[in-house]
Formats: structure tokens, sequence, C-alpha cells
């Protein structure tokens, strides 16, 4: 970019550029985005809401919401990229509208989106490097030495402002959750995470999201997502602002204009005063910068770390400091006592503590795991009996028809829906505890039942007697027919 140019929109930005640590300058995004919100949030909203249909539409019609969910989050590079478009021209004196924004599309779009959806979509500090690409057009080796330049100072906190971004989205995300929990009627609970490991409970609930679930993410992305880049966005501009020295340049810019006048009679003086020409000299220009540069004015900074053994004081022959010396541990002589030393009596005390505790919970764990594992002498445990009923349901074999699933087809085709669930839970109840060995008890949940069964039949099976028992829910007699056909395969 020519000099004149760069000046011209350096003097036109929107903030005020000045020193800032790396904090500083992720608040100064943050109120960035306080203050052009509107038009930030209405393109973002336009282009993830034209993505997030497309696939959620398409995660419904096929039954896989949970793979347009995942799409939806990997394609973050697009909306980071349109976001990054209006703040950059809002921060230059220019504000696009939602319009103008898709007009110019192949400007922001086309601006390394492969590489960002690959393997830089992997990169921490994803949202510090996007100006580089899409603001410097810089690419290959150029970005990845442009990226290493600006990073020197701040890679560690854009991958920080990552890391934090991305806990805020999981609490939102869980708050979701947990208020659609608490709407829900008491009795109906996901059986998908009831008292599941964490990791196995997460799989299994995002394997079954719905579209609800869908549109819960994508507003937590609208909301989060403009902040992650404008933070970014904002870091990158203070390393700008620190290696080229914007803010030097526009203070200068901005003295020369009020005093123009002056400068020019300066000039229009020191030229008159100098009556022989003085002739410049031939001279290397390289050795003449290293000449400037070694003056201490432009000293460097640089971080040193080196291992160093801590010597003895000298003795200088006063009692009471030699003495101080001692009691704090550090006096005497190299193969003499080294003195009482109240840190390194503490140390010792807490030396001992620790090896207290570590003896203690050592012998805690023998004991529990003695109390866990069976051993000689104990008494057998008593055999399982299957309960009569679970859920208020009778379990026993002789009380169900020969054949379960003809007549809980038979039942939904006369209409009584309700009655063919109740067959169909009964009788996968009936199978689970007398011939497939699942201990179930009269304490256990329905959730429970579902984990220790591990059939997605059973599973799908208790959610429909859910909505139909405990929501009052209408279910198609095709449902309640396509269960039926499914109970005869899974308890063949």
């Amino acid at each position: 970019m020519p000099p004149a140019e760069r000046m011209e929109r350096l003097t036109s930005l929107a903030v005020a550029l000045r020193r800032r640590t790396p904090w500083e300058a992720t608040d100064l995004g943050l109120a960035m985005l306080q203050r052009w919100w509107r038009p930030v949030y209405s393109v973002h909203a336009m282009v993830l809401g034209l993505v997030a249909s497309i696939a959620l539409a398409l995660g419904w019609v096929f039954d896989a919401v949970w793979v347009a969910i995942v799409a939806i989050w990997w394609l973050k590079p697009v909306y980071d990229r349109a976001v990054l478009h209006v703040l950059s021209r809002a921060v230059f004196g220019g504000l696009p509208g939602p319009r103008e924004v898709l007009r110019s599309a192949r400007e922001w779009l086309f601006t390394g989106l492969p590489w960002a959806l690959t393997l830089g979509r992997l990169s921490l500090a994803r949202s510090f490097n996007l100006p580089v690409r899409q603001l410097e057009g810089q690419r290959g080796r150029e970005a990845r030495e442009r990226r290493t330049v600006l990073g020197r100072r701040a890679h560690g906190n854009a991958m920080w402002l990552t890391v934090v971004c991305a806990h805020f989205e999981t609490v939102l995300l869980w708050s979701a959750g947990a208020l659609t929990y608490l709407l829900l009627p008491a009795q109906l609970q996901r059986q998908r995470g009831d008292e599941l490991p964490f990791f196995d409970g997460f799989f299994d609930w995002i394997s079954a999201a719905t579209l609800t679930d869908g549109l819960v993410f994508v507003a937590v992305w609208l909301v989060l997502e403009p902040f992650y880049v404008a933070a970014g966005f904002a870091l990158y501009l203070n390393r700008r602002t620190l290696l080229e020295g914007w803010d030097i340049e526009v203070a200068l810019r901005r003295i020369a204009e009020r005093h123009a006048v002056a400068a020019l009679l300066l000039a229009f003086v020191f030229a008159l005063a100098s009556p022989v020409p003085v002739q410049a000299q031939d001279k290397d220009p390289k050795k003449e910068v290293a000449e400037v540069l070694k003056a201490p004015e432009f000293g460097h900074f640089r971080e040193t770390m080196r291992w160093q053994r801590s010597g003895q004081p000298e003795d200088d022959g006063s009692f009471w400091e030699a003495f101080w010396r001692w009691l704090l541990g550090d006096g005497g002589k190299k193969g003499e006592n080294p003195g009482f030393g109240i840190g390194h009596a503490l140390a010792r005390a807490l030396e001992v503590l620790f090896w207290v505790a570590v003896v203690g919970v050592a012998a805690y764990l023998l004991w529990r795991a003695r109390k866990l594992l069976p051993h000689a002498g104990s008494p057998p445990r008593e055999p399982y009996r299957p309960p009569a009923a679970l859920f208020g349901m009778e379990l026993a074999p002789d009380k169900l028809p020969p054949d379960i699933a003809d007549a809980a087809a038979r039942l939904a085709r006369e209409g009584k829906l309700r009655e063919a669930l109740s067959l169909l839970y009964r009788g996968a109840l009936s199978e689970l505890v007398h011939r497939r060995g699942v201990q179930l008890l009269a304490s256990h949940t329905e959730g429970e039942a579902v984990r220790l069964a591990g059939m997605p039949y059973f599973a799908a099976l208790v959610d429909a007697w859910r909505a139909c028992a405990y929501a009052r829910r209408e279910l198609s007699s095709s449902r309640v027919e396509e269960l039926a056909a499914g109970y005869r395969e899974a308890f063949a």
C-alpha cells in the first residue's frame, strides 16, 4: 500500500490508537462490537442463518440432525469472515450494510477458506490469524512468516482467547439444556444422559439431537462468535500498532497539520541561511543504518533464562548480620554448620506433612479396595429374583400373550395406541428380566433401565411410552406398528 494511502486510512481510523497490553486489546474488540453491534449482528445472522437453515433442513430430512450441528460448527470460519469484513470497514471509516456485504462476498469469502476449513480450523489462534489472510492478502510462506512476526507476543493470548470463548460457549449450551429440562413435565426426562459418564452421555445425547437442539446451538453461536472475532481483530490491530508505530505516525501527521505554516517558514529561512549547498557523499545505506541502530535509543527486547547456583554471601565481620544469616539458614562458611534456618525448618515440616498425607491417602484407598473386593469368608450374595412388577406393570410371562408383537400391532390398527405401547413395554421388561438376565430392581428409574439394557430399540420404546403416557402426545399408528415390528427383531 502506498504511504500516502496508508496515512490517509490511518487518520480515518474510528478507534484511538495507542499501545495496549494484549488483554486491553481484547477489551477494545468488545468495545468495537458494542459500538457497531447492529450491522455486525445483521450480517452475522444473515450468513449463519442461511447456512444453518440449509444444514438443519437436510439433517431433519435425512434424520441426522447431529451431523448438521457438527457441520454448522465446523463452518465457523465462513461466518467469521463476514463479521471481520464489517468490523474492518467500520474501523477504517466505512460501515457496510448487509446488501453491500453480500455483493462483495468474493472479497471476504474466497480468502483462504479451504485452508481455514481443514488444517487451519484446528488452530487455537484462529481469530488472530484471520486478518493476516483476509485483510493483508498474505498466503503461503509469506503468510506463515507474517503470522510468526505478529504472534511473537500475542499468540499465547490469542490461544487463551479461544479457550475462554469455548468455555463461555459450553456454559451457555449447558444452561440452555438445563432450562429446557426444567420446562419439561416432571416425569418426562431425557434418558440418554441419566447417570452416564460425561463423554458417553454427551455422545449419546448429541447423536439423538433434535431440531430444537440444533436451534439452541445456532442461537449460542449467533451470540458469541462476533465477540470472538472482534477480540481477535483488536489483538491484531494492537500488534500492528506496536510493530509499525501507527500511533506515532498518526501523531506526527497531526502535529504537521497543526503547524504546517510554521514548518514551511522554517524551511524557507533554513534555505536562505545555507549559502553553500552541501554535497551528498556516497555512503553505504546498510552501514549507515547499522551505525544508527547501535545507538542506545534503539534498544531491543529480549527474554533469556539460565540456571545459576546461588553462592554464599561474604562475611563482612558484623556479628548481627552473621547472626541473622545463621538464623535464616544461609550463614556459615564452606564446610561449617549452615545454621538453624527458619525457612529450612518450615520446608522440612511441610515435607513431613506431605508424606503423612500420602500415607493416609494410600491407607484409605487400600481400605476402600478391601471393602469393595470380595474376600474369603464373606457371605454369598443373594441370587437375583426378577420382580413381579416394574413401573406399575406386571411382568409375569404367563400374563402376556404368546405373540406380543402381533397383539400390539393389532391394537394399533384398532386405534388403541396407548394399550399397544403398554403391551410392548411390559413384554420388553419381561424379556429383559426373565430371559436376558438384566437385573432390574423396583428402585431403578426408567433411565437406569435403558442404560442397563443397552438396546437402542428399548431406548426408542421408552421414549415413545414417555411421550404418550406422561406428555400426553398423540403418536401415529404407523409409528406404533413400526415399534411392534421392531419388537420381533429385537427379542427374536
